[in-house]
């Protein structure tokens, strides 16, 4: 179309050209809500939001000053695809790359117990010290099924575990700062479990913000395919396939309960700046296997032999015909699935995994379907436990032929 001829166009077409317009700027709108797109504007707004309540006083924490006094945060960029996060954005902290995070505005619905009550004379309330750390054990064990050792109650309670507010407004106010951010799995899972290597490390807060360290997100799928299928790049992918299969070993053995990821997508897997070692992003979609059930689909009635999914965990209905059972597959089904062989449909792979190459041996894809789905359903969602014998043969076969191509390179 001849560009000149547009407004012309417009004219004679003013509703079609009404309706196009409006759609385009829709979809954009749609980008920047979802978080697909973003602009470095957004994270300077949020950082004059959070700068104006420290300077008002409402908000305290350790990032406070250098974010907003010294100037010592720098270098803001927006991140994309952060579906249920007010804000998240990235900076340098003098050496150090950190992610500032914020935690989602709760709908009517979903608000949570208020931490002070008003009386007539719009006086606060607050808690004793006592009745607030019984807050935080309810809510921990309602959230994560984990009870606190009286070291974690410390660190969960206040905003610096090495500078007690005694101050009794000060300490009010800290309760007021920490009381929000306790909602977030992400902020409560990176506390009470910062002593294991595969979440990333929380370096401080600022109000309703909290930061913590910079992890690289692994390529999304789109990127992957766009690598060659060269030897030195199948080494690569059979290594990184090796390393989730490895941090879905720590997830499963090495906490109080196997924790379950419901939302598995490739780039909610990174490894830190210079680091080896994987971890998992994603903290929000991270749930202990006792709650599942629990979460997925909030309880909700349905009928028997239903599927009851929340994401990518799936139970199943109940005898009293409540969306309330054990969660059904586990992590490896998961990652077979949407990972490891890509989007199928009707059985066929449309944009291929992680290990779906022309290195991909015959053996290997057979050990990737039925780990995809184990139970051969074709009924249902193709979602059910991988038994310990499918995962010990498929990471054996990744490992020997990671350790094969890479000798051979």
């Amino acid at each position: 179309m001849n560009i000149r001829r547009l407004p012309g166009f417009f004219y004679h077409y003013k509703m079609l050209g009404g309706l196009l317009v409006s759609a385009f700027l829709f979809v954009i709108y749609l980008l920047f809500h979802w978080g697909i797109m973003c602009t470095n504007l957004e994270a300077w707004r949020h950082v004059i939001s959070a700068c104006r309540t420290h300077n008002d006083g409402t908000a305290m924490g350790i990032l406070c000053e250098p974010l907003c006094s010294e100037k010592g945060i720098h270098s803001l960029a927006c991140e994309t695809l952060h579906t249920g996060k007010e804000a998240v954005f990235s900076a340098h902290w003098e050496a150090t790359r950190l992610v500032f995070k914020a935690y989602r505005t709760k709908s009517s619905s979903e608000e949570y117990e208020s931490l002070f009550w008003v009386d007539t004379f719009d006086e606060k309330h607050f808690p004793t010290e006592e009745d607030f750390g019984t807050m935080i054990k309810d809510l921990v064990v309602n959230k994560l099924n984990y009870t606190v050792s009286t070291q974690q109650m410390q660190r969960l309670a206040r905003l610096r575990t090495h500078k007690i507010e005694v101050d009794t407004k000060r300490r009010q106010l800290e309760m007021e700062n920490v009381w929000p951010l306790l909602q977030e799995n992400e902020y409560l899972i990176t506390i009470l479990f910062e002593d294991r290597d595969v979440f990333p490390q929380l370096i401080g807060t600022c109000g309703t913000f909290y930061a913590v360290e910079y992890v690289r997100p692994i390529e999304t799928p789109t990127t992957t395919l766009a690598l060659s299928d060269s030897k030195p790049e199948w080494a690569k992918r059979l290594k990184l396939a090796v390393m989730i299969m490895d941090l879905l070993e720590e997830l499963e053995t090495n906490f109080p309960e196997p924790f379950h990821l419901c939302d598995v997508k490739i780039n909610h897997f990174g490894l830190p700046l210079g680091g080896q070692k994987l971890k998992f992003l994603d903290l929000d979609a991270v749930f202990p296997k006792s709650i599942i059930g629990r979460i997925t689909a909030d309880g909700k009635a349905c009928k028997r032999h239903e599927d009851c999914d929340f994401f990518d965990c799936r139970s199943l209905c109940s005898k009293n015909e409540r969306c309330e059972s054990p969660v059904v597959n586990n992590n490896l089904q998961i990652i077979c699935e949407k990972i490891f062989l890509g989007w199928t449909l009707s059985g066929t792979i449309i944009l291929p995994g992680l290990l779906m190459s022309e290195h991909t041996t015959s053996s290997l894809a057979v050990l990737l379907r039925q780990c995809a789905n184990p139970a051969g359903d074709i009924t249902h969602l193709p979602r059910a436990y991988v038994p310990d014998n499918l995962k010990t043969r498929l990471y054996n076969t990744l490992n020997d032929m990671e350790q094969e191509i890479s000798a051979s390179l």
